[in-house]
């Protein structure tokens, strides 16, 4: 153990020399992180005596609840005389953020350090995931996509197979369509005493497991994906109000309220970490979430599933069987933009050191793991043949899209999210009722402002440090 913290040690001190900060350079500046339990943050935060080390600066990482966050992000950057100078920050944020100017621009630092950092080569959704018109406000730290996890020992199996084939008249395979993807979440739906690739049950057994919460619109972050896999948009191109209660939007809800039957009982109450909990203890099937939790499926230190069956991965279904550009997302730090100068200086320093290339590949090569988004770590054989997620997510994001990024996202992750889950509860009667009613009390928010302006909020100019 002291032979690989040595070798850690030396690892860091050379990007130290390698221009990302200077020993000692910042020993007058402490700094404070507000951020979540976030793989991108709980890698990182046992190491930060590392980067005191290297550079003086004392860094303190906190860790909050994902819900309300962002409102003590808004709190804090109104604050003359902040307490914290760095922010985790999820990518749709980026538009309240931006607007309020409560982020630092980093477009000329990243301009600057453009060699340092390898900026050619993150993948440059990445970067947009996280610009608001086209000014970088935060660096990836966490690049993620939304796609399907599945039991690959279950779906290999020649029982179940065999079984499913005589079943559902076509091979079991990973899904590439939502009705697919139903098929598969009944098959393997069982109870208590039922057998399972020859086993006989203990405990019942889920098809599938999605986050229905209200609670900070998690229903949301599972809706909108599906919505876009059948080809929808958020705003209307013309008049940048509400789109979310078209034809791809009640497919979305409507796949969304089939999977229920095949769900876990409390399937009202998931959130993304409940819910992404059936896989890692190898409780369900299939489950689609964020590749930022897909992480933990190799890890047995975090997970069941990996000593007592394999997770397979796959692009999201769609529609029907047809690409469609996938959903991407960003997990980031920025930094507080009332900080003073020199807690700037500093905040950068620690932003390139801890998500520089070399500190992703680090993370890969102990195990841990990170949702990488360096294409030269995605595309290594070695770790790809480790982490057999790293093609899904590279290949998929040649075709992407990034997640909503309006000013009043927040409004909308809240007011679909109620919507959405009342009708999964069977308190709505439709589906177009839901959409409809949250459509309407966004729009009723958004028209009293000029239509220029909604226009604005829903354009998404290329990264400035593209040029």
């Amino acid at each position: 153990m002291k032979h690989f913290k040595t070798l850690v040690v030396a690892g860091a001190v050379s990007l130290v020399c390698g221009g990302l900060a200077s020993a000692g350079e910042f020993d007058d500046v402490e700094l404070k992180m507000l951020a979540i339990g976030d793989t991108s943050v709980t890698r990182l935060a046992p190491i930060v005596g590392e980067f005191e080390e290297l550079t003086g600066a004392k860094v303190q990482i906190d860790q909050f609840p994902y819900p309300g966050l962002i409102d003590k992000i808004v709190i804090e950057a109104s604050a003359n005389t902040p307490s914290y100078q760095l922010m985790w920050v999820d990518s749709p944020w980026v538009g309240v953020l931006g607007e309020s100017g409560a982020l630092e621009d980093l477009t000329d630092l990243v301009k600057r350090d453009a060699a340092e950092i390898n900026l050619d080569d993150i993948v440059p959704i990445q970067l947009q995931e996280n610009t608001w018109q086209g000014r970088l406000l935060a660096f990836p730290a966490s690049g993620m996509i939304w796609h399907q996890n599945y039991r690959k020992d279950l779906y290999e199996h020649p029982d179940e197979q065999a079984a499913f084939k005589a079943k559902y008249g076509y091979d079991l395979a990973p899904a590439q369509t939502w009705d697919q993807y139903i098929d598969i979440a009944e098959f393997f739906t069982r109870k208590a005493g039922d057998t399972l690739a020859g086993e006989t049950l203990e405990k019942d057994f889920y098809g599938n497991a999605q986050a229905y919460s209200r609670v900070a619109g998690a229903i949301t972050h599972d809706f909108f994906p599906i919505m876009r896999s059948f080809g929808g948009q958020y705003w209307d191109p013309e008049t940048g109000l509400c789109a979310m209660d078209g034809e791809a939007a009640l497919a979305a809800a409507e796949v969304m309220k089939k999977l229920v039957a095949f769900n876990p009982p409390d399937y009202l109450g998931l959130m993304w970490d409940i819910r992404t909990g059936y896989m890692e203890r190898g409780e369900t099937a299939q489950s689609s979430y964020w590749s930022v939790r897909t992480v933990r499926l190799t890890n047995p230190d975090e997970a069941v599933l990996p000593t007592i069956g394999e997770a397979g991965y796959a692009p999201s279904p769609t529609g029907d069987g047809n690409a469609q550009p996938t959903m991407t997302g960003a997990l980031s730090f920025g930094i507080n933009s009332k900080a003073t100068e020199r807690e700037k200086e500093a905040a950068w320093a620690f932003i390139k050191w801890g998500t520089s290339r070399d500190m992703m590949r680090r993370f890969a090569n102990e195990g841990s793991g990170v949702s990488q988004f360096h294409k030269s770590i995605l595309s290594d054989a070695g770790l790809q043949e480790k982490y057999p997620y790293y093609q899904v997510l590279l290949d998929t994001q040649e075709n992407a899209q990034r997640r909503i990024f309006h000013p009043f996202y927040a409004d909308v992750e809240e007011v679909f999210g109620v919507e959405l889950n009342k009708y999964m509860a069977g308190e709505t009667e439709s589906a177009q009722e839901a959409l409809t009613n949250a459509c309407t009390k966004i729009n009723t928010r958004l028209k009293v402002f000029p239509q220029d302006m909604r226009l604005r909020w829903i354009a998404d100019p290329k990264a400035e440090i593209f040029n």
